[in-house]
């Protein structure tokens, strides 16, 4: 089992003494921290790490602004084939209704917890910059700089379209950026983007606890 931590500079706190610790310490191994120093932004950097994947497996994608459920490595483990979504949020337009293995047009997409397998991501990367270019919403991923998820999301569809994914409930982790310092992409989103199915609330209330003089803002 492979996890890789998309990371901003800014969130490095929360990641070293929080989000790896946690990973460890459920019996993770294999851990990488994609950070972004060269401020390339969320795009480009998404792809980078795309690129940079190798071999046939595949890797567990999470932001640097999520909590963990407390079985997070045992169900990843569990569950370590194909497309799988670990976070569906409502508000992202995501359809709680949706849930195991439905059609790619049925998945989830925010990039809060996914596995992708290293061959996908290599292929999204060089399809954004080849095929890519025709799809309409092209000119709005590269002048947003954003969207990676739109991007894997259109990349599958087109390529993967008749295959399966995997919609995981309860979710894997809950979006805790309103706890962490903000969001970086969305810092005037006007509501908390919170996980549609989540069992561990305890965990944020102890989160709250523990992040009490240490966050550092974003924004």
């Amino acid at each position: 089992m492979k996890v890789l931590i998309h990371a901003y500079p800014k969130r490095m706190w929360y990641v070293e003494g929080f989000l790896v610790p946690e990973l460890r310490r459920q019996g993770a191994d294999g851990i990488e921290i994609w950070n972004d120093t060269e401020g390339a932004g969320n795009l480009a950097a998404c792809m980078a790490s795309f690129k940079a994947r190798n071999g046939d497996g595949g890797t567990w994608h999470i932001q640097d602004d999520v909590l963990l459920c407390r079985d997070f490595v045992e169900r990843c483990r569990q569950h370590d084939e194909g497309v799988v979504y670990g976070f569906c949020c409502e508000q992202f337009t995501d359809d709680p209704l949706q849930t195991g293995r439905v059609s790619v047009e049925d998945a989830w997409h925010s990039f809060q917890c996914v596995r992708i397998p290293d061959a996908y991501a290599r292929e999204c990367e060089a399809w954004l910059h080849g095929e890519g270019r025709e799809h309409a919403q092209y000119p709005l991923w590269i002048s947003s700089g954003k969207m990676d998820d739109s991007v894997f999301r259109s990349f599958l569809v087109e390529k993967h379209g008749r295959e399966t994914v995997e919609n995981l409930k309860p979710c894997l982790v809950e979006h805790v950026d309103w706890i962490v310092g903000g969001s970086v992409l969305h810092p005037w989103r006007g509501y908390i983007a919170r996980a549609t199915f989540w069992d561990d609330e305890d965990l944020v209330r102890d989160l709250k606890e523990a992040v009490r003089g240490k966050v550092v803002y974003v924004n």
